[in-house]
Protein backbone atom coordinates (compact mmCIF):
# COMPACT_ATOMS: atom_id res chain seq x y z
CA UNK A 1 0.00 0.00 0.00
CA UNK A 2 0.69 3.83 -0.83
CA UNK A 3 1.10 6.05 2.32
CA UNK A 4 -2.34 7.70 1.01
CA UNK A 5 -3.83 4.00 1.42
CA UNK A 6 -1.85 3.38 4.91
CA UNK A 7 -3.90 6.50 6.17
CA UNK A 8 -6.93 5.62 4.90
CA UNK A 9 -6.48 1.70 6.25
CA UNK A 10 -5.13 3.74 9.52
CA UNK A 11 -8.59 6.00 10.10
CA UNK A 12 -11.13 2.45 9.23
CA UNK A 13 -9.18 0.55 12.04
CA UNK A 14 -9.33 3.36 14.69
CA UNK A 15 -13.33 4.19 13.88
CA UNK A 16 -13.72 0.42 14.12
CA UNK A 17 -12.00 0.92 17.50
CA UNK A 18 -14.18 4.08 18.27
CA UNK A 19 -17.22 1.80 17.40
CA UNK A 20 -16.47 -0.63 20.09
CA UNK A 21 -15.62 1.93 22.58
CA UNK A 22 -17.69 5.20 21.99
CA UNK A 23 -17.68 6.58 25.74
CA UNK A 24 -14.50 5.50 27.22
CA UNK A 25 -14.99 6.47 31.00
CA UNK A 26 -12.79 9.00 32.88
CA UNK A 27 -10.74 6.22 34.84
CA UNK A 28 -9.57 4.70 31.38
CA UNK A 29 -8.96 8.09 29.91
CA UNK A 30 -6.62 9.15 32.84
CA UNK A 31 -4.86 5.48 32.60
CA UNK A 32 -4.02 6.61 29.01
CA UNK A 33 -2.95 10.07 29.99
CA UNK A 34 -0.83 8.98 32.45
CA UNK A 35 0.63 6.48 30.09
CA UNK A 36 1.46 8.96 28.05
CA UNK A 37 2.94 10.73 30.84
CA UNK A 38 5.07 8.63 32.36
CA UNK A 39 6.72 7.91 28.61
CA UNK A 40 7.43 11.66 27.91
CA UNK A 41 9.67 12.15 31.18
CA UNK A 42 11.34 8.87 30.59
CA UNK A 43 11.96 10.12 27.12
CA UNK A 44 12.58 13.28 28.37
CA UNK A 45 17.02 13.28 27.88
CA UNK A 46 16.10 11.70 23.67
CA UNK A 47 14.11 15.01 23.04
CA UNK A 48 16.50 17.42 24.13
CA UNK A 49 19.18 15.81 22.24
CA UNK A 50 16.57 14.84 18.74
CA UNK A 51 15.45 18.57 19.01
CA UNK A 52 19.20 19.77 18.52
CA UNK A 53 19.48 17.74 15.54
CA UNK A 54 16.44 18.78 13.88
CA UNK A 55 17.00 22.45 14.41
CA UNK A 56 20.41 24.04 13.31
CA UNK A 57 20.97 24.11 16.90
CA UNK A 58 18.37 23.88 19.70
CA UNK A 59 19.21 25.02 23.28
CA UNK A 60 17.90 22.46 25.96
CA UNK A 61 16.11 25.32 27.60
CA UNK A 62 13.53 25.85 25.21
CA UNK A 63 13.35 21.66 24.54
CA UNK A 64 13.19 21.31 28.28
CA UNK A 65 10.80 24.37 29.15
CA UNK A 66 8.56 26.01 26.07
CA UNK A 67 8.38 21.94 25.12
CA UNK A 68 8.52 19.50 27.75
CA UNK A 69 7.19 21.29 30.20
CA UNK A 70 4.32 22.84 29.22
CA UNK A 71 2.85 19.43 27.72
CA UNK A 72 3.58 17.41 30.89
CA UNK A 73 1.63 20.26 32.73
CA UNK A 74 -1.36 20.04 30.48
CA UNK A 75 -1.52 16.29 30.59
CA UNK A 76 -1.70 16.40 34.46
CA UNK A 77 -4.24 19.21 34.41
CA UNK A 78 -6.34 17.03 32.52
CA UNK A 79 -6.14 14.31 34.13
CA UNK A 80 -7.49 16.61 37.63
CA UNK A 81 -10.18 18.06 35.84
CA UNK A 82 -11.55 15.22 33.35
CA UNK A 83 -13.94 13.85 35.55
CA UNK A 84 -15.51 17.28 36.25
CA UNK A 85 -15.50 18.43 32.33
CA UNK A 86 -16.73 15.34 31.87
CA UNK A 87 -20.47 15.70 33.83
CA UNK A 88 -23.20 16.41 32.24
CA UNK A 89 -24.76 20.32 32.26
CA UNK A 90 -28.08 20.74 33.56
CA UNK A 91 -30.32 23.09 31.44
CA UNK A 92 -33.87 24.73 31.97
CA UNK A 93 -36.44 23.63 30.24
CA UNK A 94 -38.88 26.07 31.31
CA UNK A 95 -42.47 25.78 32.42
CA UNK A 96 -43.86 25.36 29.08
CA UNK A 97 -42.17 21.67 29.11
CA UNK A 98 -42.72 20.88 32.36
CA UNK A 99 -42.26 18.26 33.83
CA UNK A 100 -39.47 17.10 31.37
CA UNK A 101 -35.59 17.65 32.32
CA UNK A 102 -32.90 18.90 30.05
CA UNK A 103 -29.18 18.75 29.55
CA UNK A 104 -26.17 18.17 27.58
CA UNK A 105 -23.54 15.98 27.67
CA UNK A 106 -19.73 16.17 26.55
CA UNK A 107 -19.52 12.86 23.92
CA UNK A 108 -16.51 11.98 21.64
CA UNK A 109 -16.51 12.89 18.43
CA UNK A 110 -15.20 9.79 16.94
CA UNK A 111 -11.21 10.22 15.42
CA UNK A 112 -9.92 13.37 15.55
CA UNK A 113 -6.86 14.39 12.95
CA UNK A 114 -4.56 16.53 14.05
CA UNK A 115 -1.28 18.30 11.75
CA UNK A 116 1.88 19.37 14.00
CA UNK A 117 3.89 22.15 13.40
CA UNK A 118 8.14 22.34 13.59
CA UNK A 119 8.75 25.29 15.84
CA UNK A 120 7.54 23.08 19.03
CA UNK A 121 7.36 19.89 17.44
CA UNK A 122 6.81 17.93 21.22
CA UNK A 123 4.37 20.05 22.79
CA UNK A 124 1.94 21.74 19.35
CA UNK A 125 1.44 17.83 18.79
CA UNK A 126 1.33 15.86 22.12
CA UNK A 127 -1.25 18.62 23.93
CA UNK A 128 -3.97 18.66 21.38
CA UNK A 129 -3.59 15.09 20.95
CA UNK A 130 -3.55 14.47 24.90
CA UNK A 131 -6.73 16.82 25.42
CA UNK A 132 -8.30 14.51 22.31
CA UNK A 133 -8.03 11.73 24.39
CA UNK A 134 -9.19 13.12 27.42
CA UNK A 135 -12.07 13.88 25.65
CA UNK A 136 -12.36 10.10 24.82
CA UNK A 137 -11.39 10.70 20.99
CA UNK A 138 -8.75 7.85 19.19
CA UNK A 139 -6.58 10.06 17.06
CA UNK A 140 -4.28 10.36 13.77
CA UNK A 141 -1.65 12.47 14.18
CA UNK A 142 0.60 13.16 11.56
CA UNK A 143 4.10 15.37 12.36
CA UNK A 144 6.23 17.95 10.46
CA UNK A 145 8.84 16.64 8.22
CA UNK A 146 11.15 18.80 9.24
CA UNK A 147 11.76 17.43 12.73
CA UNK A 148 12.93 13.71 12.12
CA UNK A 149 14.66 13.14 15.03
CA UNK A 150 11.76 14.22 17.38
CA UNK A 151 9.21 12.62 15.31
CA UNK A 152 11.37 9.05 16.17
CA UNK A 153 11.27 9.60 19.79
CA UNK A 154 7.92 10.51 19.39
CA UNK A 155 7.08 7.51 18.15
CA UNK A 156 8.18 5.44 21.12
CA UNK A 157 6.56 7.62 23.23
CA UNK A 158 3.09 7.14 21.25
CA UNK A 159 3.53 3.29 21.51
CA UNK A 160 2.27 3.60 25.47
CA UNK A 161 -1.33 4.39 23.80
CA UNK A 162 -1.02 2.14 20.46
CA UNK A 163 -4.47 1.74 20.45
CA UNK A 164 -5.76 5.12 20.54
CA UNK A 165 -3.24 6.35 18.66
CA UNK A 166 -1.29 6.09 14.53
CA UNK A 167 1.45 8.29 13.47
CA UNK A 168 1.59 9.34 10.02
CA UNK A 169 4.73 10.96 8.52
CA UNK A 170 5.94 12.74 4.96
CA UNK A 171 5.82 15.87 3.09
CA UNK A 172 3.29 18.74 2.01
CA UNK A 173 1.69 16.37 -0.44
CA UNK A 174 0.94 13.46 2.36
CA UNK A 175 -0.39 16.51 4.65
CA UNK A 176 -2.96 17.34 1.75
CA UNK A 177 -4.26 13.46 1.45
CA UNK A 178 -4.26 13.74 5.30
CA UNK A 179 -6.72 16.69 5.39
CA UNK A 180 -9.16 15.05 2.76
CA UNK A 181 -10.19 12.00 5.05
CA UNK A 182 -13.36 12.14 6.75
CA UNK A 183 -12.38 12.48 10.41
CA UNK A 184 -14.74 13.39 12.72
CA UNK A 185 -12.57 16.49 13.45
CA UNK A 186 -9.34 18.04 12.42
CA UNK A 187 -6.94 20.08 13.96
CA UNK A 188 -4.24 21.74 12.48
CA UNK A 189 -1.53 24.52 13.50
CA UNK A 190 0.96 26.31 10.76
CA UNK A 191 0.41 29.22 8.88
CA UNK A 192 -2.54 31.56 7.54
CA UNK A 193 -1.68 30.16 3.76
CA UNK A 194 -1.39 26.39 4.45
CA UNK A 195 -4.66 26.76 7.03
CA UNK A 196 -6.83 27.91 4.32
CA UNK A 197 -6.11 24.82 1.77
CA UNK A 198 -6.53 22.45 4.79
CA UNK A 199 -10.16 23.93 5.53
CA UNK A 200 -10.97 23.82 2.32
CA UNK A 201 -10.43 20.43 1.86
CA UNK A 202 -12.26 19.20 5.07
CA UNK A 203 -15.06 21.22 4.13
CA UNK A 204 -14.79 18.69 1.32
CA UNK A 205 -16.08 15.89 3.83
CA UNK A 206 -18.33 18.30 6.29
CA UNK A 207 -15.23 17.99 8.70
CA UNK A 208 -15.47 20.64 11.55
CA UNK A 209 -11.93 22.34 12.08
CA UNK A 210 -9.90 23.83 14.70
CA UNK A 211 -7.06 26.26 12.96
CA UNK A 212 -4.15 27.58 15.13
CA UNK A 213 -2.63 30.17 12.96
CA UNK A 214 -0.37 32.99 13.04
CA UNK A 215 -0.36 36.07 12.01
CA UNK A 216 1.39 39.20 13.17
CA UNK A 217 0.92 39.88 16.36
CA UNK A 218 1.29 43.60 17.83
CA UNK A 219 3.41 44.93 20.60
CA UNK A 220 2.26 48.21 22.09
CA UNK A 221 4.24 50.42 24.25
CA UNK A 222 2.30 53.40 25.64
CA UNK A 223 4.10 56.91 26.92
CA UNK A 224 3.29 55.39 30.88
CA UNK A 225 4.80 51.90 30.32
CA UNK A 226 7.17 50.85 32.58
CA UNK A 227 9.77 50.40 29.19
CA UNK A 228 12.59 48.45 31.34
CA UNK A 229 9.96 45.99 31.92
CA UNK A 230 8.93 45.96 28.10
CA UNK A 231 12.62 46.12 26.75
CA UNK A 232 13.24 42.96 28.72
CA UNK A 233 10.83 40.77 28.01
CA UNK A 234 10.75 41.50 24.30
CA UNK A 235 14.09 40.62 24.20
CA UNK A 236 13.26 37.11 26.00
CA UNK A 237 10.83 36.67 23.43
CA UNK A 238 12.64 36.89 20.92
CA UNK A 239 15.60 34.76 22.29
CA UNK A 240 13.15 32.23 23.16
CA UNK A 241 13.34 29.43 19.81
CA UNK A 242 14.45 31.88 18.22
CA UNK A 243 11.63 33.70 17.76
CA UNK A 244 9.91 30.59 16.10
CA UNK A 245 7.10 31.22 18.23
CA UNK A 246 3.31 31.82 16.84
CA UNK A 247 2.88 34.45 19.68
CA UNK A 248 5.84 36.30 19.36
CA UNK A 249 5.75 40.05 19.08
CA UNK A 250 5.72 40.61 15.04
CA UNK A 251 6.16 44.11 15.54
CA UNK A 252 6.07 46.68 18.09
CA UNK A 253 4.37 50.03 17.91
CA UNK A 254 5.84 52.98 20.50
CA UNK A 255 4.19 55.72 21.43
CA UNK A 256 6.67 58.95 19.93
CA UNK A 257 6.84 60.92 23.35
CA UNK A 258 9.00 57.91 24.41
CA UNK A 259 9.80 56.59 21.04
CA UNK A 260 13.78 57.86 21.04
CA UNK A 261 14.53 56.82 24.94
CA UNK A 262 13.03 53.24 24.29
CA UNK A 263 14.70 52.50 21.08
CA UNK A 264 18.09 53.85 23.02
CA UNK A 265 17.27 51.45 26.02
CA UNK A 266 16.16 48.01 23.28
CA UNK A 267 19.71 48.72 21.30
CA UNK A 268 21.54 48.33 24.91
CA UNK A 269 19.65 45.43 26.17
CA UNK A 270 20.13 44.19 22.30
CA UNK A 271 24.15 44.18 22.03
CA UNK A 272 23.88 43.27 25.63
CA UNK A 273 22.39 39.73 25.48
CA UNK A 274 24.55 38.92 22.61
CA UNK A 275 26.71 36.51 24.38
CA UNK A 276 28.04 32.81 24.21
CA UNK A 277 25.46 31.45 25.46
CA UNK A 278 24.17 28.64 23.47
CA UNK A 279 20.72 29.77 22.28
CA UNK A 280 18.25 27.98 19.99
CA UNK A 281 18.71 28.83 16.41
CA UNK A 282 17.07 29.43 12.84
CA UNK A 283 15.67 25.95 11.89
CA UNK A 284 17.37 25.08 8.68
CA UNK A 285 19.46 27.22 6.03
CA UNK A 286 16.62 27.98 3.54
CA UNK A 287 14.62 29.81 6.44
CA UNK A 288 17.70 31.86 7.48
CA UNK A 289 18.48 33.17 4.04
CA UNK A 290 13.92 34.39 4.01
CA UNK A 291 14.99 36.41 7.19
CA UNK A 292 18.27 37.67 5.21
CA UNK A 293 15.78 39.05 2.35
CA UNK A 294 13.43 40.29 4.10
CA UNK A 295 16.06 41.97 6.24
CA UNK A 296 17.44 43.79 3.14
CA UNK A 297 14.36 44.27 1.39
CA UNK A 298 13.59 46.75 4.30
CA UNK A 299 16.47 48.65 4.48
CA UNK A 300 16.28 48.97 0.62
CA UNK A 301 12.81 50.42 1.24
CA UNK A 302 14.48 52.85 3.61
CA UNK A 303 13.99 50.97 7.62
CA UNK A 304 17.13 51.41 9.35
CA UNK A 305 18.52 48.30 10.96
CA UNK A 306 20.07 47.90 14.55
CA UNK A 307 21.95 44.29 14.31
CA UNK A 308 23.38 42.26 17.32
CA UNK A 309 25.10 40.52 14.76
CA UNK A 310 26.49 41.72 11.12
CA UNK A 311 24.23 40.52 8.24
CA UNK A 312 26.91 39.33 6.26
CA UNK A 313 28.33 36.65 9.57
CA UNK A 314 24.41 35.31 10.08
CA UNK A 315 23.30 31.78 9.42
CA UNK A 316 21.06 29.53 11.17
CA UNK A 317 23.03 28.57 14.08
CA UNK A 318 23.27 31.70 15.28
CA UNK A 319 21.16 34.48 12.97
CA UNK A 320 21.14 37.36 16.24
CA UNK A 321 18.45 39.71 16.51
CA UNK A 322 17.55 42.42 14.35
CA UNK A 323 15.64 45.46 15.02
CA UNK A 324 13.75 47.34 11.79
CA UNK A 325 13.15 50.42 12.32
CA UNK A 326 10.11 52.40 11.08
CA UNK A 327 9.86 50.34 7.97
CA UNK A 328 6.82 51.12 5.32
CA UNK A 329 3.53 49.48 6.30
CA UNK A 330 3.47 48.21 2.72
CA UNK A 331 6.99 46.94 2.87
CA UNK A 332 7.03 42.88 3.01
CA UNK A 333 8.09 42.77 6.31
CA UNK A 334 5.32 44.09 7.56
CA UNK A 335 3.03 42.39 5.49
CA UNK A 336 4.38 39.15 6.04
CA UNK A 337 4.53 36.87 9.45
CA UNK A 338 7.97 36.98 10.48
CA UNK A 339 8.77 34.47 12.14
CA UNK A 340 12.23 34.65 13.59
CA UNK A 341 14.51 36.96 15.30
CA UNK A 342 13.86 39.81 13.19
CA UNK A 343 11.17 42.72 15.10
CA UNK A 344 10.21 45.66 13.29
CA UNK A 345 9.60 48.76 15.82
CA UNK A 346 7.70 52.08 14.77
CA UNK A 347 6.51 55.21 16.21
CA UNK A 348 2.74 55.95 16.56
CA UNK A 349 1.40 58.86 17.75
CA UNK A 350 -0.83 57.49 19.74
CA UNK A 351 -2.68 54.30 20.63
CA UNK A 352 -5.44 55.54 18.02
CA UNK A 353 -3.07 55.39 15.48
CA UNK A 354 -1.37 51.91 16.99
CA UNK A 355 -5.04 50.62 16.62
CA UNK A 356 -5.31 51.75 12.78
CA UNK A 357 -2.25 50.09 12.27
CA UNK A 358 -2.76 47.06 13.77
CA UNK A 359 -6.70 46.31 12.21
CA UNK A 360 -5.06 46.87 9.01
CA UNK A 361 -2.70 43.70 9.18
CA UNK A 362 -5.57 41.79 9.87
CA UNK A 363 -6.39 39.43 13.57
CA UNK A 364 -3.82 38.84 14.99
CA UNK A 365 -3.35 35.73 17.72
CA UNK A 366 -2.14 37.62 20.05
CA UNK A 367 -1.89 41.50 21.02
CA UNK A 368 0.14 42.63 23.73
CA UNK A 369 -0.35 45.90 25.72
CA UNK A 370 2.44 47.87 27.95
CA UNK A 371 0.38 50.43 29.99
CA UNK A 372 -0.85 50.47 33.40
CA UNK A 373 -4.41 53.32 32.29
CA UNK A 374 -7.09 51.47 32.86
CA UNK A 375 -9.20 53.24 30.21
CA UNK A 376 -5.95 52.20 27.31
CA UNK A 377 -6.31 48.55 28.70
CA UNK A 378 -10.31 48.45 28.42
CA UNK A 379 -9.68 50.57 25.03
CA UNK A 380 -7.48 47.36 24.20
CA UNK A 381 -9.52 44.42 25.57
CA UNK A 382 -12.73 45.73 24.35
CA UNK A 383 -12.64 46.87 20.53
CA UNK A 384 -9.64 45.39 19.21
CA UNK A 385 -10.56 42.00 17.77
CA UNK A 386 -7.63 39.55 18.48
CA UNK A 387 -7.30 36.08 19.87
CA UNK A 388 -5.86 36.90 23.00
CA UNK A 389 -4.75 39.91 25.16
CA UNK A 390 -1.82 40.20 27.15
CA UNK A 391 -0.76 43.15 29.24
CA UNK A 392 2.35 43.99 30.33
CA UNK A 393 3.86 41.02 29.75
CA UNK A 394 4.82 38.10 26.79
CA UNK A 395 4.32 34.78 25.94
CA UNK A 396 3.66 33.62 29.40
CA UNK A 397 -0.19 33.45 28.91
CA UNK A 398 -0.18 30.30 26.21
CA UNK A 399 1.49 28.36 29.46
CA UNK A 400 -1.53 28.54 31.55
CA UNK A 401 -3.51 25.77 31.51
CA UNK A 402 -6.39 26.57 32.30
CA UNK A 403 -7.09 29.74 29.80
CA UNK A 404 -8.07 28.87 26.51
CA UNK A 405 -5.98 29.41 23.17
CA UNK A 406 -6.83 30.26 19.55
CA UNK A 407 -6.68 33.10 17.27
CA UNK A 408 -9.83 34.84 15.14
CA UNK A 409 -9.88 35.53 11.71
CA UNK A 410 -6.62 35.56 9.79
CA UNK A 411 -5.66 33.79 12.74
CA UNK A 412 -7.23 31.23 13.44
CA UNK A 413 -10.89 29.56 14.37
CA UNK A 414 -11.22 27.86 17.68
CA UNK A 415 -9.95 27.52 20.79
CA UNK A 416 -7.84 24.40 22.87
CA UNK A 417 -5.98 24.42 26.47
CA UNK A 418 -8.78 24.19 29.76
CA UNK A 419 -12.33 23.28 29.55
CA UNK A 420 -12.61 24.76 26.13
CA UNK A 421 -10.10 22.51 24.64
CA UNK A 422 -12.56 19.38 26.22
CA UNK A 423 -15.33 20.95 24.81
CA UNK A 424 -13.50 21.47 21.34
CA UNK A 425 -13.00 17.92 20.88
CA UNK A 426 -16.26 16.72 22.32
CA UNK A 427 -19.58 16.99 21.03
CA UNK A 428 -22.39 18.22 23.13
CA UNK A 429 -25.13 16.42 22.64
CA UNK A 430 -28.63 18.05 23.96
CA UNK A 431 -30.99 15.48 25.86
CA UNK A 432 -34.65 16.35 26.52
CA UNK A 433 -36.40 13.46 28.79
CA UNK A 434 -39.98 13.62 29.59
CA UNK A 435 -41.98 11.07 31.72
CA UNK A 436 -43.38 7.86 30.13
CA UNK A 437 -47.18 8.54 31.50
CA UNK A 438 -49.31 9.93 29.44
CA UNK A 439 -51.49 13.01 30.70
CA UNK A 440 -49.21 15.57 28.79
CA UNK A 441 -50.08 14.15 25.39
CA UNK A 442 -53.75 13.61 26.40
CA UNK A 443 -53.64 17.04 27.07
CA UNK A 444 -52.09 18.24 23.38
CA UNK A 445 -54.33 15.38 21.54
CA UNK A 446 -57.71 16.93 23.15
CA UNK A 447 -57.00 20.77 24.21
CA UNK A 448 -54.84 21.55 21.33
CA UNK A 449 -57.27 24.74 20.20
CA UNK A 450 -56.97 26.23 23.89
CA UNK A 451 -53.37 25.66 23.93
CA UNK A 452 -53.04 27.69 20.76
CA UNK A 453 -54.89 30.21 22.02
CA UNK A 454 -53.02 30.19 25.64
CA UNK A 455 -49.57 30.62 23.58
CA UNK A 456 -50.67 33.06 21.30
CA UNK A 457 -51.85 35.18 24.03
CA UNK A 458 -48.66 34.71 26.23
CA UNK A 459 -46.26 35.32 23.40
CA UNK A 460 -47.74 37.03 20.39
CA UNK A 461 -50.27 39.39 22.28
Amino acid sequence: MNQEQVIEQGLMNLKSAYCLEPFPVSLKRKDKLKKLNAAIIANKQRFVEAANQDFSVRAEYDTLVADLIPTVSHIRYLCRHIDAFMKPQTKTAGWQFFPSKVWIEYVPKGVVGIIAPWNYPIQLALVPLATAIAAGNKVMIKLSEFTPAVNSVMRDVLKSIEDDCIVVEGDAAIASAFSQQSFDHLFFTGSTGVGKQVYAAAAQNLVPVTLELGGKSPLVVLADANQDKAVLDIIFAKNMNAGQVCVAPDYVLVEESIYDAFITKLKYQLLRHEDKEIKTGVLNAHHAKRLELIIKEAIEAGAQVCHSKPLEDVCAEHFGIHLVLNPPLDSRIMQEEVFGPVLSVLKVRDLAEAKSIIQSQGSPLTCYLYSDNIEDQINIRQSLQAGSISINDILLHVAVTDLPFGGVGSSGMGQYHGKEGFVTFSHTKSVFQSSSRIWRSNLFNQYSHAIKKLLTWLYLK
